[in-house]
């Protein structure tokens, strides 16, 4: 089987969500702190890493066995497992009707959203939809399918360089 980008898009949505909502948020108490509106979402690289590890410690085993199995990585919730080389159990275990994780997490940033826009730093007219936050024209075009030979190929090549 060979894994895509699509495969694990899902997760990688809420990687972005987690850290969109904690931006947001983030920019809110700036704003409340009384840091201007056009200064609200200055961000320094060390602020901005500390989000992204926050926003990826967040995204747990949940989601990540839900984007797998939409994937066909991992059995139906009601198929038996078999035995994996390597032990997946909390990703195998789980509520029968679990709530979509992208869904609950793109509801958050829409939350998040709607606490910019209560302070008044943000304007309805200026919002941006969901999709457009989350996955930004920019970053729609790197999508690639590489196969396990096209991987060896391009580390023995950067190896002869």
């Amino acid at each position: 089987m060979m894994c895509t980008i699509h495969d694990i898009q899902g997760i990688i949505r809420c990687f972005k969500a987690h850290y969109r909502s904690r931006f947001i948020q983030r920019s809110i108490r700036r704003y409340d702190s009384g840091v201007t509106p056009g200064e609200i979402y200055n961000i320094n690289q060390l602020e901005g890493m500390r989000l992204a590890d926050a926003a990826w410690a967040a995204v747990d085993a949940t989601t990540i066995r839900h984007c797998w199995r939409k994937a066909g990585i991992l059995p139906e919730a009601d198929q038996p497992a078999t035995q994996p080389v390597i032990p997946v159990t909390s990703l195998l275990n789980s509520i029968a009707h679990e709530q979509d994780p992208v869904e609950m997490l793109e509801k958050e940033v829409e939350n998040a959203l709607d606490d910019l826009e209560a302070t008044g730093a943000l304007q309805r007219a200026n919002r941006m939809a969901i999709e457009d936050i989350l996955n930004p024209i920019k970053e729609i075009n790197c999508e690639f399918e590489s196969s396990d030979e096209d991987i060896c190929r391009a580390v023995l090549d950067t190896r002869k360089a």
